[in-house]
């Protein structure tokens, strides 16, 4: 990816935020857009840019979002690039598939829409799942992110490529899509039929995906 919007002419930083035991974007996610806030401003200070673009994938496109809308960064940016992101119309499932749980009979969406107290309780006892129940339905962050008015902002241009074949951002597509005006909403099937599969992870690091982000960014 990075080779590629170098090739086109871009200068291209690659940035990792909320870094907790060797795993990236595992901190706190309005901590993350923090540290984005600040490495905007460096970038933007050091090249001489008025303003900058965001390619950002999974949960780096959750912080990135958290930045243009709850921090306001979005006067500082010109199009936000979104692979496989989540959303707010996520069910959760695809953060079971790593215990060995497949269809659940019950959502963990469903479960803590119906049982708020729910996760500030597993929070403190897994703290692994805390950046992901910041996601979750009931939480500041949710409600800030995905209630609280549209997620895009002005002068900001949005384009997402979702996989079919992601069993993360679950359900595929609905976890993903802004449905918002403006927005450019793509699955990488429909692009590049019959090109080699992706999931999740590979999505980011297909020559495929790296031709579209940017054609995104000079189209």
């Amino acid at each position: 990816m990075t080779s590629a919007l170098r090739r086109s002419g871009a200068c291209a930083f690659v940035f990792q935020g909320g870094i907790i035991d060797e795993k990236r974007w595992a901190g706190d996610i309005p901590g993350e857009a923090v540290q984005v806030e600040r490495f905007v401003r460096k970038v933007r200070g050091s090249t001489g840019a008025t303003k900058v673009d965001i390619v950002a994938h999974s949960a780096g496109s959750v912080v990135a979002n958290y930045y243009l809308k709850v921090r306001h960064g979005a006067p500082n940016v010109g199009a936000a690039v979104l692979l496989a992101p989540e959303g707010g119309g996520c069910d959760g499932v695809g953060s079971l598939a790593q215990y060995g749980i497949t269809h659940p009979p019950i959502t963990p969406v469903q479960v803590l829409q119906a049982l708020p107290l729910m996760s500030p309780i597993l929070a403190r006892i897994l703290p692994s799942m805390a950046v992901a129940l910041q996601l979750a339905p009931g939480s500041d962050v949710y409600r800030k992110l995905f209630i609280d008015g549209p997620v895009t902002q002005k002068g900001v241009h949005y384009a997402i490529m979702a996989t079919k074949n992601d069993k993360l951002a679950t359900p595929a597509g609905t976890c993903s899509f802004i449905r918002e005006p403006g927005v450019t909403n793509v699955f990488y099937e429909d692009v590049f039929p019959g090109r080699p599969v992706v999931d999740h992870s590979s999505l980011r690091s297909s020559p495929y995906t790296a031709k579209w982000v940017v054609k995104q960014l000079y189209s």
